[in-house]
This record gives structure tokens, sequence and C-alpha cells, in this order.
């Protein structure tokens, strides 16, 4: 991992492209190096500061330091600035065994807005990102993590018989790539 990130950096710096400076900001996070990371996203978007990928990422990054509110805040720019844009798979850089990414910027964008709102205790619309992050994946993987934090999400909230009716689309025959569990 040490390597993949310096061959990254190295990259980042000959040629500082979005997608360049990305990948060194992912391969950073993939160290533990959150903060270190956040940095890097930061950076970027002083070069593209249009491009919702580096607030998706950097978003993502301040939910593993726990900064709920700035993880919300580029979260919803992330949001914001991709509305009405065809959606794109994110290529995962750490591949699952079947070597098939099964998550988009779009599902990413409301996974982990609904997420950090569910983590702040602000459920009620961590509800209703859950509900966009389902209805944008294409996927039974997606389809089984936005259900499981969909229902975890409306138990907190109090809502069981909601949360009860989230789980009819989960069945046994589902072709779960990343989600078995």
């Amino acid at each position: 991992m040490e390597s993949d990130r310096k061959s990254a950096f190295e990259k980042a710096s000959a040629e500082p492209s979005a997608e360049n400076i990305i990948w060194l900001g992912r391969r950073t996070a993939y160290l533990g190096r959150f903060r270190e990371a956040i940095q890097v996203y930061g950076g970027g978007l002083r070069l593209y500061p249009d491009d919702p990928r580096f607030f998706r990422h950097r978003g993502h990054r301040y939910i593993s330091v726990r900064e709920f509110d700035l993880a919300i805040a580029d979260l919803e720019k992330a949001a914001s600035l991709f509305k009405g844009k065809p959606d794109q798979v994110e290529p995962d850089g750490q591949p699952n065994a079947r070597n098939i990414p099964t998550s988009t910027l779009h599902t990413n964008i409301w996974y982990h807005l609904a997420l950090a709102r569910y983590l702040k205790g602000d459920y009620a619309r961590a509800v209703d990102d859950w509900a966009r992050t389902k209805a944008a994946g294409k996927n039974p993987d997606n389809l089984v993590s936005s259900t499981h934090w969909l229902y975890t999400t409306l138990r907190r909230a109090g809502r069981q018989q909601e949360a009860t009716t989230a789980l009819a689309p989960i069945t046994t025959g589902l072709d779960v790539i990343e989600n078995g569990s």
C-alpha cells in the first residue's frame, strides 16, 4: 500500500489531473492517513473547484475523523454539483472477488451523506438520504447496504413498522458480491 501511494504521489506530481489527485487521496486514506488525505482533496479543490468527486471523497474522510458537520457540508456540495448529471461508476481501489465495481459517484455521495447524518443522530434526514441511496443504486449490493442502513435508521427513529417494511426487497436469491453479511 505504501508503494501504491508513492506511485500515486509521483503520478499526481507529474500530471496533477483530477483523477491523479483523487487517487493520491484515496491511496493516502487506505493507509489510515485520513487528515493527510483531506489535505490532498483540499488541494485538488483549489485546482478543480467544481468537481464533485473532491467533495465526495473529502466528505467521506471527514466522517473517518468524526467531523460530521464538515462531512455534511462537503457531501451536500457534491450532491449539488452532481445534480442532473449522468451517474458514473467509481473504480475500486481495493477490488472485490469478482473485480466488479458495485458503487457509483451518485450512490457514494448519498450513502456518505446519510451516514454522516445518522452518526450525528439526525435520523429523519438520514432516512431520506438512505432512500435516495437505495433509489440511485442499480445492483443487489447497493440494495442490501442501503436497506440495512435504512432499517437501522428507521429503528433508531422509533419507526418500527416502516423498518420492517423496508426489508421486503431483501431475499436469499440476491446475487450479492460484497455485502453478504
